[in-house]
């Protein structure tokens, strides 16, 4: 369904009444209806009707005939989830309270009146420690650490594989703890064959849309290489005008304002983005000089003049795809990492009555044109990437570095000539 995931803990004390009474209806709503719901959402709404008219009643009759084997709700996701599958289209996958992107995506479309239902019309929190994780090989690895998060402050790292949380096998919420204000144990392993290390950490209770503006805050950082000062910022969510704000505010008056050089980081977390955002990069705005009585001047320059990098992997996505294709195709910025997940589609986000969640692809996408759905970006320059006991080493940001270092000299060179 998902291969990424930022692991939170859903306390049942944090859980709203709303969300409790779904959960607590669920046993009353049976699996028949439900199954009905989903293949009537799919049907009605599913972006590509001739698909649905040619392959899903085959699909739907093959996924009833096994309903009479579902004794649970986790049983039953999975099942949702494997029938979803079968339509090749990102954006599309069933969620339950027990999966975090529940939490995420319900913060997004929160303005619909059946999602905010769920939480009773008031803010979509869950207590959460920071990281994003990948599944590789049936293990799990920390592919991100949020930074300023509950798991940077307590030490772990990107790369390290998650043995168990509280001793028992890592789920995302299921296996949390059920106690609010508690830490929670993770047992990590930091490189292969070593003896497992256990941390403690307290889940912080954050709405998953701010929790992302705070990561980038605290990502923006300089880099020095080679006398060169290379600026960086992860924008984890594009998923709201105010991510994109936040970045050009801190190139025109934060700290990247003296950077030589950019790197904007787009792996992991949420799309969103619009292709207009690719404007910061347009050099055909004037600069404004203000100048007061006693000779001060402020220059304020809105646009991003000096080299720069997007960093992108297979888990980049959705609308920051858009920005990688244009930033590549109009040599705007130098793509760099390993190809992007082609996952392009519109989706919506659709309540079923037991209080589960409907992620479905409602409309199609092109750009210029292409359609990078199934396809997605290749970068101008590859850099694959293990992350497995990496200890916190990245060798696509490392050659980022490096290449904007290069650039920037060569840049220089060349205006002396």
């Amino acid at each position: 369904m998902k291969t990424w995931i930022i692991i939170s803990t859903t306390l049942l004390s944090f859980l709203s009444a709303a969300t409790v009474q779904a959960q607590s209806i669920q046993a009353k709503v049976s699996y028949n209806s439900l199954f009905k719901e989903v293949t009537g959402i799919v049907e009605e709404n599913f972006y590509n009707a001739e698909q649905v008219s040619r392959d899903f009643l085959g699909i739907k009759a093959r996924y009833f005939r096994q309903l009479e084997q579902i004794k649970t709700g986790t049983v039953f996701s999975s099942l949702m989830n494997a029938m979803l599958k079968e339509l090749h289209a990102s954006h599309t996958y069933y969620l339950t309270p027990d999966d975090t992107e529940y939490y995420q995506l319900s913060a997004l479309f929160s303005e619909i009146p059946e999602i905010g239902a769920l939480f009773e019309n008031s803010e979509v929190k869950y207590p959460s420690v920071g990281i994003i994780t990948q599944n590789i090989e049936e293990k799990r690895y920390i592919a991100s650490v949020l930074p300023g998060g509950a798991a940077e402050k307590a030490g772990l790292m990107q790369g390290d594989e998650i043995m168990s949380v509280d001793g028992k096998p890592y789920a995302q919420v299921a296996s949390m703890h059920p106690v609010s204000g508690s830490n929670v144990t993770v047992t990590i392993r930091r490189q292969a064959n070593v003896a497992p290390l256990s941390i403690a950490i307290k889940p912080v209770t954050v709405n998953p849309k701010q929790e992302m503006m705070d990561a980038q805050k605290s990502s923006v950082r300089l880099i020095e290489h080679s006398g060169k000062k290379i600026g960086y910022m992860h924008v984890y969510s594009y998923a709201g005008e105010e991510y994109h704000q936040k970045l050009i505010n801190t190139l025109v008056w934060g700290d990247l304002k003296e950077a030589d050089a950019l790197i904007i980081d787009l792996r992991y977390g949420l799309g969103g983005a619009w292709p207009y955002y690719l404007n910061i990069f347009n050099s055909n705005i004037p600069v404004l000089v203000m100048k007061g009585r006693n000779g001060e001047e402020n220059r304020v320059d809105s646009q991003w003049r000096k080299p720069a990098v997007y960093l992108v992997n297979n888990f980049t996505r959705s609308g920051k795809e858009l920005l990688a294709f244009g930033a590549k195709k109009y040599r705007l910025a130098t793509v760099i990492g390993e190809k992007t997940a082609g996952h392009t589609l519109g989706g919506r986000l659709f309540p079923l009555s037991n209080g589960d969640l409907v992620f479905l692809a409602v409309q199609s996408c092109t750009i210029d044109g292409v359609n990078l759905e199934g396809i997605g970006v290749t970068p101008d320059i590859t850099v694959p990437f293990d992350i497995r006991y990496c200890g916190g080493d990245d060798v696509q940001l490392d050659k980022a570095v490096e290449f904007l270092a290069g650039k920037q000299t060569d840049t220089k060179t060349v205006s002396a000539q």
